[in-house]
Parts: structure tokens; C-alpha cells; sequence
């Protein structure tokens, strides 16, 4: 006995929402080496900014202490 069921007929095109799915799980690793990549940066960044008292890169919002606007 043939199962129905109610999932649409395969025609071979793909979803956008699939595609996307597929092109970030093929390159996760690239993703993943960038966002090091950033995160090394800000980091070094900040630390200039502290150690030599660098106050254009202390006035960046992502390095203002909260509360400071």
C-alpha cells in the first residue's frame, strides 16, 4: 500500500529560505574564521584606546562604559 502524504510534490526548485540554509551550513567555517577576524580586531582596538589613551576610539559607542552618552 502507497502512504500519502501532505508534503508537496518534489519539482526540483528550491525554496530562498532553503538555499540560504545551504550556503551558510557549506561555509560555517568561513563564517566562523570572520567572526574571529572582527572580534580579534575590536579587541585589539580597544585595548590601543586604553593603553595609550586614544580618545577618538574611547568615544566609539562600543567602547563608551554604560550610562556615558
Amino acid at each position: 500500500m502507497e502512504e500519502t502524504s501532505a508534503k508537496a510534490p518534489e519539482t526540483g526548485e528550491k525554496s530562498g529560505m532553503q538555499k540560504l540554509k545551504e550556503f551558510a551550513y557549506g561555509n560555517r567555517s568561513e563564517f566562523g574564521i570572520a567572526l574571529l577576524c572582527i572580534y580579534l580586531f575590536l579587541l585589539g582596538l580597544g585595548t590601543i584606546g586604553e593603553i595609550w589613551d586614544v580618545e577618538w576610539i574611547l568615544d566609539l559607542p562600543l567602547f563608551r562604559p554604560p550610562g556615558k552618552f
